[in-house]
Formats: structure tokens, sequence, C-alpha cells
């Protein structure tokens, strides 16, 4: 029994030898970082505030998006009720009211030749889309002549086959016409995957080029139309401007009586437009400036009347 004892004494002493380094490094993590179980504890309380912080944050930030929005629906309030005055004061003081709703018949007239002018312009291929017809039928193009290079370097590659008679020489052109081959027949799938796209980007290419020719008078005399209108509103409103006039409710409720010091041109710019809105779709709303939202969400009106909608915000 001692015999056994004494063989694995070594084995005892080295463990024993290990627990004591083991006690010695624990002893010296103790003596400078205090008790371990001490710093799960500070770890755990230091979590539990990163929490509570990021908790109360998220409590700020909701109390401050409604600080927000009750001052923005205040700002509001204030605006209108300091337009309503402003009215209230011109009129008070005998201004005489603007007239922004009353046009020409020659004025009604550029009107309907603008809104014709854009009904032959939305008929037309937009700018992306003639762009991305224009590189299918292109890229078609280009795949044709790829193809047919390939097929002449396999009648090549059969050419060098039959005038090859060195084994060595004939097992080369075999692989070099296989390859030749292979490169080939990819080509001309993929040549049939683009026949179907590529005639469809052909006809509406032509079509959009024979609607251009049709409509091309249409569309420049829209487009005169649309600069003079543009100038003669202009001058109207500024003219309106100058003599202090009293503008209509459907304009003071979204531009005021006056354009702003710090974006008068803007100001300006928005105002025509708007005159230009309602004397081309003929928008006789006394209340609202830009009448009802149009039934149809695509094409010139409906974007005119988005970007229309979304500079008024501004004031």
């Amino acid at each position: 029994m001692t015999g056994v004892t004494g063989d694995y004494d070594p084995q005892i002493r080295d463990l024993d030898h290990r627990i004591d380094s083991l006690e010695s490094d624990l002893s010296s993590l103790n003596g400078k970082f205090g008790d371990t179980d001490d710093l799960g504890y500070e770890l755990r309380d230091i979590r539990s505030d990163v929490s509570s912080a990021e908790s109360k944050l998220e409590e700020l930030e909701t109390e401050l998006n409604d600080h927000v929005g009750d001052t923005d629906r205040a700002v509001k309030r204030l605006v209108g009720q300091v337009r309503l005055l402003e009215g209230q004061l011109l009129a008070a003081g005998g201004a005489q009211p603007a007239d922004l709703d009353s046009f020409t018949a020659e004025q009604r007239k550029l009107a309907r030749a603008v809104s014709l002018g854009w009904e032959a312009r939305d008929a037309l291929l937009g700018d992306y889309e003639q762009s991305a017809y224009r590189q299918r039928v292109q890229r078609f193009g280009a795949s044709i002549v790829q193809h047919q290079e390939h097929r002449a370097e396999v009648i090549a590659a059969v050419g060098k086959l039959v005038g090859t008679g060195a084994a060595r020489e004939r097992a080369a052109a075999v692989t070099e016409l296989g390859q030749a081959l292979g490169q080939e027949r990819r080509l001309s799938q993929d040549l049939d995957r683009q026949t179907d796209p590529a005639a469809e980007a052909k006809r509406a290419l032509a079509a959009d080029a024979k609607v251009r020719a049709e409509k091309q008078g249409v569309i420049a005399a829209g487009e005169r139309a649309e600069q003079k209108l543009m100038l003669a509103l202009h001058s109207r409103l500024t003219d309106a401007i100058s003599a202090r006039a009293l503008p209509p409710v459907w304009f003071s409720t979204v531009l005021g009586s006056v354009p702003s010091a710090a974006r008068t041109q803007k100001w300006v710019e928005t105002a025509t437009g708007l005159l230009l809105y309602r004397l081309v779709y003929g928008i006789t709303d006394s209340v609202v400036a830009l009448g009802a939202n149009p039934a149809s969400r695509t094409g010139r009106r409906a974007e005119w009347y988005k970007q229309l909608a979304q500079d008024l915000r501004y004031w």
C-alpha cells in the first residue's frame, strides 16, 4: 500500500503547489481590487443606473416632442390671429381689395394652352424611362455584336480542327472548339433573354418619338403661354402688394398680406405659382387656396399640387 501511495506523492505535491499558487493569486487580486463579489454588485448597480437613465431620457424625449407639437400649434394659431388682425386693420383703413380672382378672356385662353401643353408632356416618356429604354436597346445591340464575334471564333475553331492532322494539335483544336461553342451558347441564351425586352423598348421609344413630333407644337405653345401668364400674374401681384391692397381670404390664410422680409423672392414665386394653379385648373374656392386634392395621384397636376402644398408650409 505504501508503494502505491508513494507513486502518487509527486502528483499530490504538484496539486498542493498549484492550490497554493491559486490562493496567492486570489489574495493578490483581492488586494488590488477588493472583494470580487463587491465588484459584481457594483457592476450590477451601474447597469441598473444606466437602464434608469435611458428610461428617463425616453420620457424626456416624449415630453419634449409633446411640447414642440404644442408650440407649433400655438404658433400656427398666433399666425392666423395676426393675419386676421392684418386684414381687419387694412379693411378699417380703407384698403382696396386685391383683385386676384378675375381673369381676362385672353388669360383664360392662355391657361387652356398651358393645360394642353402639360397634358401633351404627360403623354411622353419621362427622362428616366427614356434613358432606361435606350440603355436596354444599346445593351442588346452590343450583345449581338459580341455573339457574332464568338460565332466567328467557332467557325475558325472548326476550320482549325478540320485542317489539323497531328494528334496533339488535334486535341488542342478540339479543346478550343469546345470552349468557343460553350461561350457562343451562353451568349445565345443571353440574347434570347434580351430579345423581348429590347423589342418592347424599341416600340416604346418609337411611339414616344411619334408623340413628340405630333405634340411638339402644343408643348411649345403651352410653354410660351406659361411664360406670358407668369409675367402677367407676377406684375398683378406686385402691384397689389405695392398698393397695400387687401388680399382675398384664400390668399392671406396661406401667405399673409405681405411677403416675408427674409425670403421675399421665394414668397413672390410661390404666390405667383399659386395664382397660376388656380387659373389653369379653375379653382374658385374662396377659403382653400389650392381647392380639393386632385383625384389622380399622378401626372402634372398632382405633382404641382404637392409641390405648392409643401412650399406654402413655409409661410
